[in-house]
């Protein structure tokens, strides 16, 4: 079986056996599948998918 990655265009995280399925895409946490709604992070760890407005401003590490 190989590994998919979650549907979340920010997002390049594995998708597990938990996986969110919404509108027959699978994404890696419910965050990621109701699209970040009252901008609710990855529940991944060291994803930072879901808090653009803070990566936009540290752009040029």
């Amino acid at each position: 079986m190989t590994d998919q990655v979650c549907a979340c265009p920010e997002c390049d995280c594995a998708v597990d056996a938990n996986a969110q399925v919404q509108g027959g895409k699978a994404y890696c946490c419910e965050a990621c599948a109701s699209g970040h709604r009252e901008g609710a992070p990855c529940r991944m760890a060291g994803c930072h998918c879901g808090e653009s407005e803070k990566i936009e401003r540290d752009d040029e590490v």
